[in-house]
């Protein structure tokens, strides 16, 4: 369904696109009819200002696509998981998942041993230090 304005869901995707046409597109031809000494500068940039634009452009196309919910469905014939979807792979993946947190575990500071600092050239540091 589009939008009433008739520029679709993504009216700041237009708008970027439009914007960056018209600068790109004024940057290139002051640039071919300015006489200054960067003029080849300005034509790269409103090249690279054009060229940004259809990033815009295609935002803007790809956010207005309409795709009916039964096409966003699984097309390989596959059932929708039920419930939580609890499958062999997920199983598979918790279970390490436990075992690993369980024998890494995290470390508590309790168990960390504290050292003094080391010295210059390895030596302990003097405690009045």
């Amino acid at each position: 369904m589009a939008a009433p304005g008739g520029l679709g869901r993504c009216v700041a995707a237009f708008w970027l696109a439009l914007a960056f046409d018209a600068l790109g597109l004024a940057v290139l031809l002051a640039g071919v009819f300015a006489d200054v000494f960067f003029s080849d500068l300005l034509i790269y940039a409103g090249g690279i200002g054009i060229f940004l634009s259809l990033i815009w452009w295609v935002f803007w196309y790809a956010g207005n696509l309409e795709v009916p919910p039964e096409e966003l469905r699984d097309d390989v014939g596959l059932a929708a998981p039920k419930g939580r979807g609890d499958t062999l792979l997920r199983r598979l993946v918790h279970g390490l998942s436990l075992r690993l947190t369980t024998a890494l575990g995290p470390a508590r500071p309790a168990d960390m041993e504290l050292q003094r600092p080391a010295g210059p050239r390895g030596r302990p540091a003097e405690p009045g230090r």
